[in-house]
């Protein structure tokens, strides 16, 4: 692995505070020198210490060349190389590797991901460090996939959030929650369909040094390698880039700008009225109390109220009709979507998944995430309140894959091979779903699927054998428990029903740290 001095990263960490909080201040400020930050030694050798840290290090593009490959023959000069290139000019992007990968659930289905160069990887992670600060400052709240700091998790408890009654003495008979019906989004294939043209109309708001701009459409345009075969790429932006996620969210912003009066109100003045010079909001308080007073005063001039929350391409838009009434709230769901589809169309060109885009009331499940949020009436306090829960195909699709890894023909292979194989699925799972409410039932059950299963597998590798040896060979019990477990010399099973669950608090996502 590459190591990057610590001068280097305070260097790099002092830019983005820089560049963040200038964009922040002026909403509206284009960054016209930033071809030097880019191309710095020090943003360089940080970008390769990135790339060559990341899951797909091993992974090669179409010239076969790994970061093992380029440690071993000298880091250092691959990087100066690099900057060479960038400053002359003569530096070009090459088409991205494309491979299939196979959807969870979803046999027979793909995934396309490309594979860029160690080379352009390095030069889009350095692109991305100097960009992201910039644009992360004009981001809504409501947004939260492939942010730094945001997490799926903070995404389901914001939604949660706004779905829970407002004052406990108004909603205490109340009969319908402050928002009535939900629009279920996800657009069709969005990597691969982002126009390029509207895509760097919106970059070039903020960024107007040329020479960055050139190569991010580039980078756009440098087509695919698959099977030996080039394909052009007049769209889209190939899954796998490490500057893919950012790209998607400055396009994809264009759902939450269009609820911007309502949700983060910044083109508002917080200067004096009367002509006065006036500025527009940069203060995240009064930006929430001004979003706040805009959707109450919507109300009572009787406009509809929007509220989306945002997962890269996969997003709930809740409507609330001014008097609460539920039909009426069906109505405008059904217009407001197809009002955002014809927008994403004309705009982006990109177009709503028809299976997954759907109209639902909050009272009936609504899927988000990889988690179920219902909508129940409290036993006791007789409101409306929402739950996060964990989906029973999730725990379906869990159960299978320990049946596959315990199947009858890796019997031949001991339990601690088995175990290791297991456990890293059962940490991710546990970890992922130990905000859910009712996580804990749903733990235990795995944990006694888990028990019986392994004990079905000993039965068959030891053939014959009685419970009683099984257990004197693989068993063991905790002090002052009469429970057996199993294990193969150290290696144990990972208790799910030991993981700590509670329900998730927003301010536990920290936020980008140059923020």
């Amino acid at each position: 692995m590459y190591i990057v001095s610590a001068d280097d990263r305070l260097w790099l960490q002092s830019v983005q505070r820089k560049l963040y909080a200038r964009s922040q201040e002026n909403p509206d400020y284009r960054f016209e020198e930033l071809w030097g930050l880019v191309t710095d030694p020090r943003n360089l050798r940080i970008a390769f210490n990135r790339v060559s840290r990341n899951r797909g290090a091993r992974t090669a593009g179409i010239d076969r060349i790994t970061v093992r490959r380029i440690v071993q023959e000298g880091a250092e000069e691959f990087i100066v190389a690099i900057r060479e290139e960038l400053r002359s000019g003569s530096f070009h992007p090459s088409p991205v590797r494309r491979v299939l990968i196979p959807k969870a659930g979803k046999p027979g289905v793909f995934r396309p991901l490309g594979i860029p160069t160690v080379k352009d990887r390095v030069v889009q992670a350095a692109m991305k460090q100097i960009m992201e600060p910039i644009f992360e400052a004009g981001f809504y709240p409501t947004s939260y996939g492939f942010r730094p700091g945001r997490s799926v998790r903070g995404a389901l408890a914001h939604l949660k959030t706004l779905l829970l009654p407002r004052g406990m003495k108004r909603w205490k008979s109340a009969e319908t929650p402050p928002f009535q019906w939900a629009i279920e989004g996800d657009i069709k294939g969005c990597f691969d369909h982002i126009e390029h043209h509207p895509l760097m109309v919106r970059i070039r708001r903020r960024i107007g040094d040329g020479k960055l701009n050139r190569l991010v459409l580039a980078f756009l345009k440098a087509g695919v390698m698959s099977e030996a075969q080039f394909i052009r790429s007049d769209s889209g932006s190939p899954q796998g880039g490490i500057l893919s996620p950012l790209l998607s969210n400055v396009a994809l912003s264009i759902i939450d700008e269009r609820y911007e009066r309502q949700v983060w109100p910044r083109g508002g003045t917080s200067g004096s009225k009367r002509g006065r010079p006036t500025r527009p909001l940069t203060d995240p308080t009064l930006i929430t109390r001004r979003a706040f007073m805009n959707r109450a005063s919507d109300r009572r001039r009787g406009l509809p109220v929007f509220m989306p929350i945002r997962y890269a391409d996969d997003f709930v838009i809740l409507v609330a009709s001014p008097d609460n009434d539920p039909e009426r709230s069906r109505l405008l769901a059904e217009q407001e979507k197809s009002a955002l589809a014809e927008m994403l169309s004309a705009q982006m060109g990109l177009t709503l998944s028809p299976e997954k885009t759907l109209v639902t009331p909050v009272t009936n499940t609504l899927r988000f995430l990889g988690h179920h949020l219902r909508v129940r009436r409290h036993p006791s306090r007789r409101t409306l309140v929402p739950r996060l829960v964990i989906p029973k195909d999730r725990s379906q699709r869990l159960r299978r894959s320990i049946e596959l890894i315990f199947d009858r023909s890796t019997i031949t292979e001991t339990l601690e091979s088995r175990l290791k194989r297991v456990n890293p699925i059962l940490r991710g799972w546990g970890n992922f779903y130990r905000h859910a409410w009712g996580a804990k039932r749903v733990f235990a059950g795995i944990d006694n699927y888990l028990w019986w299963t392994i004990k079905r597998w000993l039965h068959k590798k030891h053939p014959g054998s009685r419970m009683d040896a099984l257990a004197a060979q693989y068993g063991w019990h905790k002090p002052r428990q009469r429970a057996l477990r199993w294990r193969d010399g150290a290696t144990v099973p990972v208790p799910l029903s030991s993981i700590r669950v509670a329900p998730y608090n927003s301010g536990w996502d920290p936020g980008p740290h140059y923020a």
